[in-house]
């Protein structure tokens, strides 16, 4: 009995140290940043559900995935960083097929997929920070603010025979509903504080460019 009591109390020791050398091993702004990556996380999982929600005909397109649940589990599943595509394109080449106009499937699968896979490489695709990893590049998370914005953009102006392709905000009851201008507005600003705690930190100016129709258009490629 004494050596079982022994044994226990030498794993929860053991694990102790290891927590405690973890905690020692953050720097405040490791901290920050992970905060920052499960909101942006959390807040695409929310525009998941709202976007099956409001749009329930694409969850039925989806060849692979018959319920939304498991459509985030996919999303958000672990990467295996040297398969990554690490130029970006590849999360870009989801969200254009999802606005693509002869594209039959789920619209909404692809540009969640390619959104949450540029602001996953924006982290480094890591969750979890110490002061011995390599330093987030602020201007990277910038540019998904940036992204995120031509999202918003494409989503509130591509249509075909004159209706959107995926509807977002709309109005009940002579109320407009403007949840997803809401949420989408969390998301960027949680990418923007982030990206400028970052250069304050590391002393680096950072850019955010002007919102032009080209801007609107286009999506940079956030690789590693």
């Amino acid at each position: 009995m004494n050596k079982i009591l022994i044994l226990i109390s030498i794993i929860l020791l053991t694990s102790c140290q290891n927590n405690i050398l973890k905690n020692i091993a953050k720097t405040d702004i490791d901290i920050i940043t992970e905060i920052h990556a499960v909101n942006a996380k959390s807040q695409i999982e929310d525009l998941i559900i709202k976007l099956y929600k409001l749009n329930p005909i694409y969850i039925k397109k989806n060849e692979h995935f018959n319920s939304v649940s498991q459509v985030i589990l996919d999303i958000f599943k672990e990467v295996d960083i040297n398969e990554v595509d690490k130029t970006g394109q590849e999360n870009i080449d989801f969200i254009l097929k999802g606005f693509d106009k002869k594209f039959t499937g789920d619209r909404i699968y692809y540009i969640c997929k390619g959104l949450y896979g540029m602001i996953n490489a924006s982290y480094n695709y890591k969750s979890k920070f110490y002061f011995t990893d390599q330093n987030i590049d602020a201007q990277k998370i910038m540019n998904t603010a940036i992204n995120i914005e031509t999202l918003v953009w494409r989503l509130s102006n591509t249509k075909e025979d004159g209706v959107l392709l995926i509807t977002t905000n709309n109005i009940k009851k002579n109320k407009i509903n403007l949840s997803f201008e809401r949420l989408f507005g969390k998301l960027i600003n949680n990418q923007e504080n982030m990206a400028r705690i970052i250069s304050s930190q590391q002393g680096r100016m950072i850019q955010k460019a002007a919102q032009g129709v080209v801007q609107k258009v286009l999506f940079l490629p956030i690789g590693i």
